[in-house]
């Protein structure tokens, strides 16, 4: 059975809790922590700045595989991949960690992404021309 309370009991027994229970805000993510506005856009340096040293730590381990690569083009790809990896963590905004071990993992094998696309984009505009070259020929 249940007994009538006091609405200053009630409120005693209910702030406490609730100032118990509150939550201070947390520390700032390492992602948010040194953001400075270029050009309008935001820029989280500290997450750049670890997504380029994952990409730079990797790619002499990608080496092995990309040995048919001379080092100019080896070059590009890195370059390549460092503006991939800087775009999407300036435009998706990830955590520290994850930027870096996304980096980590594209720099190791990011030549074999470039090579899926580049394959998609040739079949795509094999099929595009095919498709106007069979339109011409219809009566």
């Amino acid at each position: 059975m249940l007994h009538p309370i006091s609405f200053g009991k009630f409120s005693a027994a209910w702030l406490s809790a609730l100032t118990v229970t509150s939550v201070a805000d947390p520390a700032p993510r390492l992602a948010d922590a040194y953001v400075i506005p270029m050009g309008g856009v935001a820029v989280p340096l500290a997450t750049c700045a670890l997504g380029a040293l994952g990409v730079a730590l990797a790619r002499p381990l990608a080496r092995r595989q990309e040995n048919t690569l001379p080092l100019p083009l080896f070059l590009v790809v890195s370059a390549i991949m460092l503006l991939t990896v800087e775009i999407w963590i300036i435009d998706s905004r990830p955590p520290a960690l994850f930027a870096f071990v996304i980096a980590i993992g594209l720099g190791f094998s990011g030549f074999s992404l470039i090579e899926l696309v580049g394959n998609q984009v040739r079949e795509f505009a094999a099929r595009l021309i095919t498709s106007f070259t069979n339109k011409d020929r219809t009566p």
